[in-house]
């Protein structure tokens, strides 16, 4: 079974590229458990791993049986091509941002953008308010700091005004 790439789904819990790196360990693990079951001795049971609620959903919305091995494969191939090919927009924040904050932003940035568009989130204490957005190609500065470089004149001359 092959998903096509216009067919496949990422799901909102899917925001960042390490999600997608997540996402594929807990595949290997399903995969190593079904290849155990193949081949454990009789009275022997292996411990079946925990798959988290975004692999799950991933299935669910793409329409995959983790339990087949053909879906599995293919579940794995369209993360190596996001991982490969997915846009991906860098943002550094002071700090952490809430998961709210960011299911929001990727919910608008997929629907606006691209549906398979990734955030690769980083911090930068220096910024204290706002945040710096990356593409390959261009560089926006939304900070605290930026806003008050340019309105630098105008604060001045308001600063002299109320002083005098």
């Amino acid at each position: 079974m092959a998903l096509e790439p216009r067919q496949f789904v990422v799901p909102l819990t899917m925001i960042t590229v390490i999600d997608v790196s997540r996402l594929q360990r807990e595949l290997k693990a399903v995969d190593e458990f079904m290849l155990q079951m193949t081949i454990r001795q009789p009275g022997q049971q292996p411990v079946l791993p925990r798959s988290s609620h975004s692999l799950e959903e991933i299935a669910a919305q793409n329409g995959l049986n983790l339990l087949q091995d053909s879906h599995r494969r293919a579940l794995n191939q369209q993360l190596d091509r996001l991982r490969a090919q997915a846009p991906t927009i860098h943002m550094s924040f002071a700090a952490d941002p809430p998961a709210v904050f960011l299911t929001r932003m990727i919910t608008w940035l997929r629907h606006e953008i691209h549906p398979e568009l990734l955030l690769q989130i980083g911090l930068q204490p220096s910024l204290a308010a706002g945040c710096i957005v990356r593409t390959r190609n261009k560089y926006y500065d939304f900070s605290l700091r930026e806003q008050f470089k340019k309105t630098r004149p105008q604060l001045i001359e308001q600063l002299k005004q109320a002083a005098t």
